[in-house]
């Protein structure tokens, strides 16, 4: 039996592990589906397993939690394919933005953009779980083969499949932040204004628009694609609805975004993909439970 010195450090060893673990836990899984509140249980159980585990059989614990909150992942990605197919119009990641809780701020420091989990889930699971584990987490081929249970080489072809998935994902790097900001700054201001010539010359002429409203409030359903059709659409809005809306830029995720009010209440939280300085993608989240979701976290 143990003494209760032995057992009081044990104690204190599994508090300082859960603490120092659960950010790059629930980072990780946001990785991996996109959703914090699947996240955050999915590092809580995690961290429960580890503590009702044999820790003398546990060599390395933050890989043998990682193990855990990858395999769990990739069940729930596997149970959420037949969800997101019959899922009202596009599904777009729930957001992180605002002053996020201390388990989101690994996020909004990754490379985990609204965009990128977006076109993630063009990829079969175990692709999405190479891609995340090496381009975002930098992780050696070793770890991953024994994280997912698979051989070093099987690994590296499920990253050459999922880079030739993600096609346009791997071109041009991001433009640095002060640059985008900017960017993001002439969009709004020439929404407010109506001017559509400014909106012409700061979106891409190949720019996409990706809205989420999940059959909660109306959104469209399919992406809108080219600088004219975007900035007709934004100007509809604004004809028909009037000026009632009230935009902010704001930090999505890790970069540049905006969020949009009415009548003091969130409707939209959007972010940007700006190369050189245009923007090439919008993806707007309207969805008002991913929305309210990532507020009740903030304050919980």
């Amino acid at each position: 039996m143990s003494s209760p010195n032995l057992q009081e450090a044990s104690k204190v060893r599994d508090a300082a592990v859960s603490s120092s673990e659960r950010k790059r836990l629930v980072s990780l899984a946001y990785g991996y589906l996109g959703s914090l509140v699947e996240s955050e249980d999915v590092a809580q159980e995690a961290l429960l397993r580890f503590e009702q585990a044999d820790h003398a059989s546990i060599q390395n614990a933050e890989a043998w939690l990682t193990t855990v909150v990858t395999r769990l992942s990739i069940d729930k990605l596997r149970s959420a394919s037949h969800r997101r197919e019959v899922y009202p119009g596009e599904w777009l990641p729930e957001p992180v933005f605002g002053d996020p809780g201390p388990e989101q701020d690994v996020i909004t420091r990754s490379r985990l953009s609204v965009g990128l989990l977006y076109l993630l889930e063009k990829l079969e699971p175990e692709q999405r779980v190479v891609f995340v584990l090496r381009e975002v987490f930098e992780h050696p081929y070793r770890s991953i083969a024994e994280t997912i249970g698979k051989s070093e080489a099987a690994c590296r072809q499920l990253m050459v499949r999922a880079r030739a998935a993600l096609g346009r994902a791997q071109g041009a790097p991001p433009a640095s932040r002060t640059l985008a900001s900017s960017v993001v700054t002439r969009f709004i201001n020439a929404l407010a204004q109506g001017d559509e010539q400014e909106l012409l010359k700061v979106l891409a002429s190949d720019a996409v628009l990706v809205a989420d409203g999940g059959g909660k409030v109306p959104s469209i359903l399919k992406p809108v694609y080219g600088a004219d059709r975007i900035t007709r659409f934004f100007l509809g809005i604004r004809r028909k609805q009037g000026d009632v809306f009230e935009t902010r830029p704001a930090v999505v995720n890790s970069g540049p975004g905006l969020l949009t009010f009415r009548d003091g209440q969130l409707v939209a939280v959007t972010s940007a993909s700006v190369e050189d300085d245009r923007i090439t993608a919008i993806y707007s989240v309207n969805n008002p439970i991913k929305i309210h979701r990532n507020q009740k976290l903030h304050a919980s």
